[in-house]
């Protein structure tokens, strides 16, 4: 029944995941569905671990995956979705045909920003001696953008997706065992997974237990290049648990504290980037050459945590600066995580120097006459390097924003580390030249089918962005980020009077927008859909939206 209703609930999300017929709409560039295992080699009663991966997926939403393999040479013990997805336990095997049939839905509507997603890992045990292949026969999927098919009704868009190369296993004899003194019921204990072998775990529980991390480090390093051969899958899945903890540890970054207060620092030397990065490389290269890889060592890079004291501040307008040292100014870090219940700001280490918790404090001489959400809004935005002066003293808040200029803003308020940097093979639309200010901005935007722009090829940079493009722009955002839940594009809910006026391709971005507190009325609850948006109001949006996203 479990089964049946999640299926359910999958074919009303969307019927096309579940058709077979071809599809033109391509998935991101290099999208397949690849196998790896923690062994490829392994013997009769062993258990071997196959990966079903998505590689170079902006935005995997749901998957069907069908996989193949021999009943005579594998069983199938467990089926374990990865940590960003669910089957809900509505996989089925069907072991005459030697047929995996696995569905999956993202917990989120979260863009997987990694080059490599696991989507499922599958158990089996050897039971045969033989050269066995476990391949992907058929994968459907979709993104979590939403689409009218042509019956009329709202659907996911299909992604299409190559399949990688089949998975060879290697299955050995059983090593010889002493006779089972037991009951004689003819069980010989595989159905007990292996254990690693004694030295293995030795060798591991030492490096556990050594309180540097540096030292443990060095030692995991000298362990794996004295290997000669790949390890079992026992032994694997030990070096793997080993290498998490003791890359975890590394990655952690000392910072030095200078001074108090406000003007407090914090000191990175070179000497803890330089070692820490070659050991935390030095490792993935190693696991690497053992074909033992998973996607949480791969992700691994330094960081570093950087405390404060508000002393009157503003919390709204405190960031994480680092000093040049060449001109003496000191620089914005991008990227920097936020926990204000805990004073406390993360960074990713990119190098040394030293760094101090800031408030940045802007004025400008045309903002005080404006009302006061719009005149604080400018105020924080400035503070956080979203938005500028049109020169060193003036805001311009009556300007209208062009359709380049909201891209750069909700680029840098939410996506600043996936900005494009490189041309590539060129600009995706024809008036975007890639030497223009806004070309990374706009193709950010773009290659995370955030934008579209319109059906002659063009995106209309410097058009004034409409304030029904302002609202579609921001929710396909958060939704890109899982910021906003799938449930709040709904129809339903308290409307605009006029309601009528708003394209039908906006009408749910600014229903749920609304819902969300992000958008209101110009006044006598008119949205004005078609209007374009000043540099004041346009910034009470951006902070609207930034509060939402905490």
């Amino acid at each position: 029944m479990k089964k049946m209703m999640f299926a359910l609930c999958l074919i009303l999300l969307s019927s096309s995941l579940f058709t077979f017929g071809s599809t033109n709409v391509k998935a991101a560039t290099g999208s397949q569905i690849t196998l790896s295992s923690n062994s490829n080699s392994v013997r009769v009663g062993d258990t071997v671990k196959v990966q079903v991966n998505g590689e170079q997926f902006t935005d995997l939403f749901g998957a069907e995956v069908t996989l193949t393999y021999e009943p005579q040479a594998l069983q199938v013990l467990e089926v374990k979705e990865g940590d960003a997805y669910d089957d809900f336990g509505a996989y089925v095997n069907h072991v005459d045909m030697g047929e995996l049939y696995i569905p999956l839905v993202r917990k989120q509507l979260l863009v997987n920003q990694q080059s490599t997603v696991r989507l499922v890992e599958i158990t089996f045990r050897a039971l045969k001696e033989k050269d066995t292949v476990v391949e992907v026969t058929r994968v459907k999927a979709v993104s979590s953008e939403r689409l009218t098919n042509t019956q009329g009704y709202k659907d996911l868009k299909v992604l299409t997706s190559d399949l990688g190369a089949g998975l060879t296993i290697k299955i050995a004899k059983q090593i010889d065992k002493a006779p089972d003194s037991g009951s004689g019921s003819g069980q010989t204990g595989s159905n007990i997974a292996p254990s690693p072998s004694k030295n293995m775990k030795q060798e591991t529980d030492a490096l556990l237990q050594e309180k540097d991390p540096l030292r443990a480090a060095g030692k995991l390093q000298s362990l794996l290049n004295g290997l000669n051969s790949e390890p079992n899958s026992a032994d694997k899945d030990v070096l793997l648990k080993t290498a998490g903890t003791i890359l975890d540890g590394i990655s952690q970054v000392p910072v030095t504290k200078e001074g108090s207060g406000t003007n407090e620092t914090y000191v990175i030397t070179s000497d803890d980037v330089n070692t820490r990065n070659a050991l935390i490389q030095g490792i993935k290269e190693s696991l690497s050459k053992l074909n033992m890889k998973l996607p949480e060592i791969e992700q691994t890079n330094l960081r570093a945590f950087m405390g404060y004291s508000l002393d009157g501040r503003d919390v709204n307008k405190l960031g994480v600066y680092r000093l040049n040292e060449d001109t003496g100014a000191w620089e914005y870090i991008w990227g920097a995580i936020h926990q204000a219940q805990t004073n406390e700001f993360t960074i990713g280490v990119q190098q040394a120097g030293t760094y101090r918790v800031m408030e940045f404090i802007k004025k400008y001489e045309d903002t005080t006459e404006i009302y006061a959400e719009a005149r604080y809004a400018t105020e924080v935005l400035t503070a956080k390097h979203i938005l500028n002066g049109t020169s060193e003293s003036i805001f311009s808040p009556s300007k209208q924003v062009t359709r380049a200029e909201f891209a750069s803003m909700i680029v840098r308020a939410l996506l600043q580390d996936q900005v494009v940097t490189s041309s590539g093979g060129g600009a995706t639309y024809s008036d975007v030249r890639t030497n223009e200010w806004y070309y990374g901005y706009v193709e950010t935007l773009q290659q995370l089918q955030i934008i579209n722009g319109f059906g002659d090829g063009t995106f209309r940079p410097n058009d004034p962005v409409t304030r029904e493009q302002m609202v579609v722009i921001v929710m396909k955002a958060l939704e890109s980020l899982g910021l906003a839940p799938a449930d709040n594009m709904q129809t339903t809910g308290e409307q605009f009077e006029d309601d009528q006026a708003i394209s039908g391709w906006a009408k749910e971005s600014v229903i749920s927008a609304r819902g969300m507190n992000i958008v209101s009325g110009t006044g006598q609850n008119q949205f004005v859909p078609k209007q374009s948006s000043n540099r004041a109001d346009t910034a009470v949006f951006i902070w609207k939206m930034l509060q939402y996203a905490k």
